[in-house]
């Protein structure tokens, strides 16, 4: 790959001007989607949902968002990212705002289903978009930026959403409904910023002169003639020995990240402490998760070893979720435990897309990530939903925080048996 005289400083200046805005959109993304957690705090007793229940309402958001994620793809490739990205920031803000309105199960399990369609195209979105602009050797960092912002929506949203429980009665509504109202409105107002400050592709950026846009094209396009399935339909670079075995150690390693998320609090709440004690208590592992995040991805990116800066922390990540099914009796030692396996699960995902997109050549890489995430995501509908009956059924937390561990550690032997490392050599400095 060739190199530039002031390739350190276009990048700089293309993170600048994209990334920052990407993560605070994506903060308010998981903001939305998992502010849930808290809300339920009281809500699923105005509500009358049992963990069953708020597990499948939990779970719905997932059927749409799985099944949109790939036509959410062909459409950003199609209208380009500066209008499609900026049109579903609208849209959710709007629905994830409404959710204040649910009355019932039924009302709840449709207003996760309609942010499941919005929200679908954001993240597989963004992950295309980064490739767009970023070549394989500054990717990793900033994609781990990237997932950091997820990690940090539940270190501002944990806290923020339990101080707007105590709005109770405020105006006549519930605090659970302030919490869905307030934090559902910054979506929109990033919307219309959205179509100021993004770019489809280097050419049209008018903060990159010419010669600096042609040369970052030609750099993303020499990167992309090079890869596996250049020149492959979308059916070949899907459905081969590489690719099916990482969407299902995607799917794996998910589920212990939806597993723990979206109980965590329910879980904090019965070792007894208050609603306010839970939002802060929350967020320590998403503090710990933004900070590997960030180390981890940096550390790749410096090495250039991408491999096994995706296995390790999955595997300490899904041990730490075993260890703290067995010490829920101590609240201090489990979220120790919770703060090592978020950590570990969490820190894995923004290299492991360093795996399929060193694989699929440029006209697969949009659906491809699609494909990928659409499966992987499965998990986000069978982990609450799975959490939910299994703590109905033994009246504990052990058994779900068991097979989530247990699913965990099949991760790192399934992308080994794929046999994807060879794509993601060392890249050329």
């Amino acid at each position: 790959m060739q190199t530039y005289p002031n390739e350190t400083a276009i990048i700089r200046r293309v993170a600048w001007r994209i990334v920052p805005f990407l993560c605070f959109a994506y903060v308010i993304n998981a903001l939305d989607r998992y502010n849930v957690s808290i809300a339920a705090l009281t809500m699923n007793q105005d509500l009358g949902l049992t963990a069953s229940a708020y597990g499948l309402a939990a779970g719905a958001y997932f059927w749409s968002y799985v099944l949109c994620q790939l036509p959410a793809n062909l459409v950003l490739r199609k209208i380009g990212a500066r209008i499609w990205l900026s049109s579903i920031m609208a849209l959710w803000g709007a629905i994830s705002a409404g959710t204040a309105l649910v009355w019932n199960e039924q009302s709840f399990v449709a207003a996760r289903f309609l942010l499941g369609i919005a929200e679908a195209g954001y993240f597989p979105g963004v992950a295309y978009f980064m490739t767009c602009w970023f070549p394989n050797r500054h990717r990793g960092r900033m994609m781990g930026l990237f997932f950091a912002a997820s990690a940090t929506a539940s270190i501002i949203g944990a806290p923020l959403s339990a101080n707007l429980l105590r709005l109770n009665g405020w105006g006549g509504l519930a605090g659970w409904q302030w919490i869905f109202l307030i934090e559902g409105i910054p979506a929109i107002l990033l919307a219309i910023y959205g179509l100021i400050v993004l770019r489809n592709v280097p050419a049209e950026a008018p903060w990159l002169r010419p010669h600096e846009a042609a040369w970052l094209q030609e750099c993303l396009d020499e990167e992309a003639s090079r890869k596996p399935t250049h020149g492959r339909g979308l059916l070949a670079s899907v459905a081969n020995a590489q690719i099916i075995p990482l969407i299902i150690a995607f799917m794996c390693t998910l589920y212990g990240v939806y597993c723990v998320s979206f109980f965590l609090p329910l879980i904090i709440k019965g070792m007894g402490l208050s609603n306010l004690a839970v939002g802060y208590v929350a967020a320590l592992p998403s503090l710990c998760t933004a900070i590997g995040m960030i180390t981890l991805s940096r550390s790749s990116d410096n090495s250039g070893e991408r491999f096994w800066h995706v296995l390790t922390p999955v595997i300490i990540g899904s041990v730490a979720t075993i260890a703290a099914a067995f010490l829920l009796d101590n609240v201090y030692l489990a979220m120790v435990a919770f703060c090592i396996a978020l950590t570990g699960l969490s820190s894995t995902l923004p290299l492991f897309w360093n795996l399929p997109t060193a694989y699929f050549g440029a006209a697969t890489a949009a659906a491809g990530i699609g494909i990928i995430n659409t499966f992987g995501n499965m998990s986000g509908y069978f982990a609450p939903q799975f959490t939910g009956l299994l703590h109905d059924a033994t009246g504990s937390y052990k058994a779900p925080l068991l097979l989530a561990g247990c699913l965990g550690l099949a991760a790192p032997v399934l992308i080994v048996l794929s046999g994807i490392r060879r794509y993601v050599a060392r890249p050329a400095r």
